[in-house]
């Protein structure tokens, strides 16, 4: 079994434009995301899921001074590009994270890695109650090629109704108690750039000291009001009809999705 950590990156954010170069410390956020998914012993390789545009000719750049393998594919559709991506890696599942978010948990990587194995079934694996902007997740390839064929919309930057609940195997992995919070830790406005960059100063992140995730929550619960910096932010959501669409789609076209789920899996 190969399990990869991919990292879907693109420069076409508008809240806060191009914010995985912003630098936190002496770093941007996508070089912040790479080395912390490289502290995992668990994942077999890193990769970067980005595009072949020259606007996002900057990542590439950054994985070759990483060291790291990165794959150009779909600039909208990003669930293909992670698809694709997977399947030129040849992983059996993909660990996921945006690089906005540059402080999920190591440990809950590894944690995610024993869920996989012990339910070699599942299709899709989340921590449902963590953190904004430390919710990995994990697919298996297969359901990949499944949603990527069955679905009818091109941009796939929100992406998770796709995976309908009735429909994929999904996993749920509990959250330990000492990281059941409700801080807010992406970074897609100004204000959760100010804090997470006070979080970087303050807890003096270096590449030689890629504290996880416990380190900062117990930063914030001792500082309440530096975990308030960003409370007024209203999370981005996708389209309520969307939502309605991708439903209504599943329900609608029940014997297409399972006559493809059944070529891909080799089922008769």
């Amino acid at each position: 079994m190969k399990i990869g950590f991919v990292i879907p990156a693109r420069l076409k954010s508008t809240r806060l434009p191009k914010k995985i170069l912003l630098k936190l410390g002496d770093q941007s956020a996508l070089e912040w995301s790479i080395d912390r998914a490289s502290e995992s012993m668990s994942i077999d390789e890193v990769v970067v899921a980005t595009t072949g545009l020259n606007s996002d000719s900057e990542i590439s750049k950054i994985c070759s001074k990483k060291g790291i393998r990165y794959f150009m594919g779909s600039p909208d559709d990003v669930l293909k590009r992670i698809r694709d991506t997977a399947e030129y890696f040849a992983f059996d599942y993909v660990i996921n994270i945006t690089p906005d978010n540059t402080l999920f948990s190591i440990y809950l990587i590894d944690l995610m890695v024993k869920a996989i194995k012990e339910n070699p079934s599942g299709e899709f694996f989340r921590y449902k109650d963590a953190m904004l902007g430390t919710g990995i997740y994990a697919i298996k390839r297969e359901a990949l090629d499944i949603v990527c064929e069955f679905k009818d919309v091109l941009d796939t930057e929100i992406w998770g109704p796709l995976i309908h609940e009735d429909y994929y195997e999904i996993v749920d992995v509990a959250i330990p108690k000492f990281l059941d919070r409700e801080y807010r830790l992406t970074m897609d406005t100004e204000d959760d750039y100010v804090l997470i960059s006070k979080i970087y100063q303050d807890l003096k992140i270096t590449t030689d000291n890629i504290i996880d995730l416990n380190v900062v929550v117990e930063y914030l619960d001792q500082n309440p009001e530096i975990a308030q910096m960003n409370k007024d932010v209203q999370q981005s959501q996708l389209d309520s009809t969307v939502k309605d669409n991708i439903k209504a789609l599943y329900s609608k076209e029940y014997n297409r999705f399972h006559k493809i789920k059944n070529r891909v899996y080799g089922r008769k």
